[in-house]
């Protein structure tokens, strides 16, 4: 029963780390301070898990997205 759990909590870890890496990738694009955010916050939740590599790229590729709009516009807001 306790493989079950585990499994479950692995398999919502790496959705949290993808969709953080998807959001960051949205981050270029459009609202990059939401999306870039939504994506720190997923993958700090995800580093605390069992996906540690996931959430360090979903963190990086967020604030990426936010770094490259602050420095191509001059303003975060």
């Amino acid at each position: 029963m306790s493989e079950t759990v585990e499994n479950r909590n692995d398999t919502s870890a790496l959705w949290m780390g993808w969709i953080g890496i998807v959001a960051g990738v949205i981050s270029f694009f459009t609202l990059p301070l939401i999306f870039g955010i939504a994506a720190v916050i997923l993958g700090i939740i995800t580093v605390n898990s069992t996906a540690k590599t996931l959430g360090w790229w979903s963190i990086g590729v967020g604030v990426a997205g936010i770094l490259v709009y602050w420095f191509s516009t001059g303003t975060l807001f």
